[in-house]
């Protein structure tokens, strides 16, 4: 059973989590997580990223459908990939999430998911002339896949990119919107919508002739009943998931419809887990009727209440070394609604500041996290005793 955990009230766990840091011994100055502010005047940020290329800079993905580059401590003006045209922006929509190629200085080429101007999601490559270029033309854009969502909603799309261990792309996708999945879509094999996809775009030409394959190993690939690309069904829209560097397993933050956010956590190379979405809210039954006989739940590893947030924004394991004593093997995460920011080790959560209007953590090439917020902020993690 899910206990409550006292350093956040709300903030329940199902059971232990990852491998964590004993707390500091009594009498010991505990140590405060800090996020500090490195750029402002950002556009509705929706990612920050890394190409881990040595470079040193640091992507920020805009709503709007531009990225620009941070790196010696300024925003450079002028746009890395400038998809405005190509994007449709309104509601929850936008350019959602960027992902680089795994080896970057030698292949030059990254993924983006963004929401076309007929309101679906859409994951296109696009190829810079080197790994150093200052920009890439939109011009490069190739389509890779398209998601349908209902053309009525303009919420719930999911939309983060990361490639897993294997060189294999995970793609989130919403439920396709609306309040309490009108199409039941979480459940449903048959649609890419409420779901983790898993495809192979790296040399797919080359091994299928199309622009992805579906791995031999997903789920409901061959002669299994449901689309090739489902690698997880039962999610309501993960808003930023991640994938452990030290593991591959992966982390989900899935927005809750009315009572509870949710972290999931699935081990590395498991797929066909269902989440529960819309049989299951968390830990608890949301509609009943959407309950299938012999199916098999997994429940999250933790959960919140509305009296603790109201939007979670999932974020990543802690594999850097400026703070490993402290959160080494803990998992980061935070909600937009409340700004609180939050850490889980092996038995506990602790707060971690605040970012109000956080939309997504990232990863710079060392490992250290980063956020951005949406009134245009980017923040880097610090502490301080």
């Amino acid at each position: 059973m899910p206990r409550s955990v006292g350093a956040l009230g709300a903030l329940v766990l199902a059971v232990p989590l990852v491998a964590g840091t004993a707390a500091p011994a009594q009498g010991q100055a505990a140590v405060a997580i800090t996020w500090d502010q490195a750029a402002t005047g950002l556009a509705q940020p929706t990612q920050v990223t890394s190409a881990r290329d040595g470079s040193g800079r640091l992507f920020v993905v805009e709503k709007q459908g531009t990225v620009r580059v941070f790196r010696d401590g300024r925003v450079r003006s002028r746009p890395y990939l400038d998809i405005r045209g190509r994007v449709r922006d309104d509601g929850e929509g936008g350019l959602l999430s960027i992902a680089f190629h795994p080896r970057f200085r030698t292949h030059p080429v990254l993924w983006a998911a963004f929401t076309t101007n007929a309101g679906d999601v859409r994951v296109a490559r696009f190829r810079a002339a080197t790994s150093g270029a200052r920009r890439i033309s939109a011009a490069t854009g190739r389509r890779i896949i398209t998601v349908q969502h209902p053309p009525q909603f303009t919420n719930h799309y999911g939309g983060q990119l990361a490639f897993g261990r294997s060189g294999l792309l995970f793609l989130s996708t919403g439920d396709g919107g609306g309040g309490g999945d009108p199409f039941d879509h979480g459940q449903d094999v048959s649609t890419l919508q409420g779901k983790i996809l898993r495809i192979k775009v790296l040399g797919a030409h080359r091994d299928c002739g199309k622009a992805y394959c579906v791995p031999a190993s997903n789920p409901f690939a061959g002669s299994t009943p449901g689309l090739g690309p489902i690698w997880l069904t039962g999610l309501r829209n993960t808003w930023r998931f991640s994938v452990d560097r030290a593991t591959g397993d992966l982390w989900l933050g899935d927005v809750g419809q009315g009572s509870f956010e949710e972290v999931d956590h699935v081990p590395a190379g498991v797929g066909g887990w269902n989440m529960g979405w819309s049989c299951k809210e968390a830990f608890s039954t949301y509609d009943a009727s959407r309950c299938r006989s012999g199916a098999t739940y997994h429940d999250p590893v933790a959960a919140y209440g509305r009296d603790y947030g109201s939007s979670i924004t999932g974020g990543f394991v802690y594999r850097g070394e400026r703070f490993a004593d402290l959160l080494g093997g803990h998992y980061v995460a935070g909600d937009f609604g409340s700004g609180r920011v939050f850490h889980l080790d092996g038995s506990e959560a602790l707060t971690a500041g605040r970012l109000p209007g956080v939309t997504s953590f990232g990863e710079d090439g060392s490992n250290e996290l980063w956020a951005v917020t949406y009134d245009g902020g980017l923040y880097r993690m610090g502490a301080r005793g």
